[in-house]
């Protein structure tokens, strides 16, 4: 829950605000976002989104941690993901949305034709908008399979979502700001290559390789 709380503070204000400033700028065209209490409605949601698709990817999650010869070989594979989404995040490999880049056309499409016509519309989009293939949902979405819980995976969801909403709050401002941007995507990357150091170790306690650490009765590997 930190990685993920940690992900959407930092991650946001170096990836959503290039990512979503474009979402941001349609719907502030629209005569119905002219209030802040419809754009809360829109971040309710885009985090209502994160939360149901971290229910499903914890529970999916869940399936595959109950199989205890699994245990190993999922470890390292999510340091692997964690390790190149780091990479992906700081630009020293291809971004993730690349491989959703007509999928990305298509909600584009969708949104830009959509017109609002009730007071819920704004929470319409929200969701919607929570469907936007991003590299950073997707990388947070790798917490919610490795918290093996379809519960803990909505949590981690829910609580990453929340994070990122006062960067989109402020995107017009921070769009101007080139190097917080930098600095907190290479925070961000850290954050993810220590979440994929702890599964790579964990992986490799499983195998025998070296020890499991606790802290207490927590397990760090």
């Amino acid at each position: 829950m930190v990685a993920s709380l940690l992900l959407g503070l930092l991650g946001s204000l170096g990836h959503c605000v290039g990512m979503c400033s474009a979402v941001v700028i349609l719907f502030d065209r629209q005569p119905i976002f002219q209030n802040k209490f419809a754009w809360a409605l829109a971040h309710a949601g885009r985090v209502t989104t994160y939360s149901l698709l971290g229910f499903l990817f914890g529970a999916f999650g869940q399936t595959l941690w109950s199989f205890d010869k699994l245990q190993a070989a999922l470890s390292i594979l999510f340091a692997i993901i964690a390790f190149y989404m780091a990479s992906a995040f700081i630009g020293l490999s291809p971004s993730p949305e690349l491989l959703f880049s007509g999928l990305t056309k298509r909600w584009g499409k969708v949104m830009r034709g959509y017109k609002p016509a009730s007071p819920l519309s704004p929470y319409l989009l929200g969701l919607l908008w929570g469907l936007l293939p991003c590299g950073l949902v997707l990388t947070a979405l790798v917490t919610a399979i490795a918290s093996k819980s379809a519960i803990n995976g909505a949590i981690n969801m829910l609580i990453f979502g929340i994070a990122t909403i006062p960067s989109l709050f402020a995107v017009k401002w921070l769009a101007t700001k080139t190097n917080s941007r930098t600095w907190s995507r290479s925070l961000a990357s850290i954050v993810m290559m220590f979440f994929g150091f702890q599964f790579a170790m964990r992986g490799f306690a499983a195998l025998g390789f070296v020890n499991h650490f606790m802290v207490g009765q927590v397990m760090f590997w």
